[in-house]
């Protein structure tokens, strides 16, 4: 499974000029905002690490780029039982490691039973097999998977997580070995070159890749935290690729010679940006607090000022280009007055300063964001305007990603921005179902009996329309109970160096392996 990760919204893209020094025929630079946690794809659950795991591992299956539908990878063909409980899944003979070592069914079901050791601190990636009620491997090329019952997603799942080899990390700590955690093994299109924190990460084709070899021979991912810094690279040529903000989008790229230099390409990214809220303490166990913060976020006028109406403001758990998504729901509008009526409601009252005070408590907010400045230093400095005006005081607190990442999982923290990666169709499992309060990343705590009856119908409906009106219900729910006050999925703005070409948009976003450098 290309795991759904928590983000900070992380989109890639390319750039060109001739380079501050020489640079190989067939090289391509990709910005990162930061570096990667780890690159370990059994336990990784960030961005960043992830859009670099995804060159270098495979899965038994893929979902296709411009139909949406499971292909082969890993796996030549597969087969569901009629009764949709049996998968079995037929491995290509040709598949080498990039050590040289042969992939076997038994490096398969040695990742799967990584995976799922309880040993392994990811919650977030065993949810999606806790109907699995066995695997096997009947010869060298074969593994089976029994359900316990059946799942609507089950084949997007089973054929969807990283696959890594048993005689590469069978040796030593897996959770703490070096090598297992910075140096990856895969059978993917690249192999692993080296990686110096704080400046990049170097991949190289694998020659011996069993399928279409791309034709970029070396990627690297130069780690540049400033955007305005990032932005002067790409014009300078330091990278071939950067995500480009609003401001920079609709101000300071639209030069001539920029033009001459980049293509700008823009399409709805599949990522959600939001502020959680932590339900299981004061003040955001009561709904009606959560809904003041929510009345409280002027989102119009955020889209209009600093996104530059390079968003869509969203209301929910799901993609809005996606069928899960309930069209019906209108974002809350900014009101103060309701804020202020709803906080009134639960128990909150404004002394002579107009300050919001309870049980002789002002009414203060701690919301964490990531530090190195963007998106979420903007939001949250007008966010904090606006609460001051209504006698809320809002302190920022700004931390280092992996910092966040472990407050998160540790449930130390009062409200948080942060963004979230999906797929088209995605199970609200993971995310929404009150098993994954504790461990899991349901960190909000959100969740009750209704919500969980939902999430566990739709994994048992085929059919797509009756599973997607089981999500629109869901949304609902999620809605009026806002566990998370929903703020926009963004456009992706890739600046893409016309040193490149056949750079195809699709609905899952770009292809790296699909691009060929420009001769002319």
């Amino acid at each position: 499974m290309r795991a759904c990760v928590l983000v900070l919204i992380l989109l890639n893209a390319i750039s060109c000029h001739k380079h501050s020094y020489d640079l190989e025929p067939a090289t391509i630079r990709f910005h990162l905002p930061q570096d990667p946690i780890l690159l370990n794809p059994v336990i990784s659950e960030d961005a960043y690490s992830n859009v670099i795991c995804t060159r270098i591992f495979e899965s038994l299956l893929e979902r296709d780029r411009k139909t949406l539908k499971m292909k082969g990878q890993i796996a030549e063909k597969w087969t569901i039982g009629a009764d949709k409980l049996t998968y079995t899944f037929n491995l290509r003979r040709n598949i080498l490691f990039h050590d040289g070592k042969p992939l076997t069914s038994a490096d398969v079901l040695f990742s799967y039973n990584m995976m799922m050791s309880e040993k392994i601190p990811n919650a977030h990636k065993k949810v999606y097999y806790k109907d699995v009620l066995s695997v096997s491997a009947p010869d060298s090329q074969t593994v089976v998977f029994k359900m316990k019952k059946p799942y609507a997603m089950a084949l997007e799942h089973l054929g969807g997580f990283e696959v890594i080899p048993q005689h590469v990390y069978s040796v030593g700590d897996f959770m703490k070995d070096e090598r297992n955690l910075r140096g990856p093994v895969g059978s993917g299109p690249y192999t692993f070159g080296e990686w110096k924190t704080g400046q990049r990460v170097v991949l190289k084709r694998f020659d011996k890749y069993w399928g279409e070899k791309p034709e970029i021979d070396k990627i690297e991912f130069t780690i540049i935290k400033n955007d305005a810094v990032a932005l002067q690279a790409l014009k300078k040529g330091d990278v071939d690729s950067y995500n480009l903000r609003p401001l920079q989008w609709t101000r300071q790229t639209n030069s001539e010679k920029f033009q001459r230099e980049f293509e700008k390409i823009k399409y709805l990214a599949t990522s959600y940006r939001y502020v959680g809220y932590n339900m299981r303490k004061p003040p955001f166990n009561d709904r009606r607090v959560r809904q003041a913060m929510a009345h409280l976020m002027d989102l119009e006028r955020v889209k209009t000022t600093i996104l530059e109406n390079l968003a869509e403001v969203t209301t929910g758990p799901f993609l809005p280009q996606s069928l899960q998504y309930n069209k019906s729901l209108k974002p809350l509008e900014f009101n103060p007055q309701k804020a202020i009526a709803l906080l009134k409601a639960a128990g909150y009252a404004q002394d002579n300063n107009g300050l919001f005070a309870k049980d002789g408590k002002p009414l203060e907010i701690e919301l964490m964001i990531a530090a190195g400045g963007g998106f979420a230093d903007q939001f949250a400095s007008v966010v904090k305007e606006d609460f001051a005006r209504t006698g809320i005081t809002l302190n920022l607190r700004k931390l280092e990603f992996q910092t966040m990442l472990t407050k998160i999982n540790q449930r130390d923290f009062q409200a948080v921005m942060l963004g979230w990666s999906s797929g088209i169709e995605s199970d609200p499992f993971q995310l929404w179902h009150t098993s994954q309060r504790e461990k899991g990343h349901n960190f909000t705590g959100f969740g009750n009996a209704e919500s969980d009856a939902l999430i566990e119908s739709a994994r048992l409906t085929f059919d797509d329309k009756a599973r997607n009106a089981i999500y629109h219900r869901f949304h609902e729910l999620v809605y009026n109970e806002q566990p998370y006050t929903f703020l926009y999925t963004s456009y992706a703005l890739i600046a893409v160096s016309k040193r490149f070409t056949n750079v195809n948009v699709y609905p899952l976003g770009l292809d790296l392996l699909e691009w060929r450098i420009r001769h002319e």
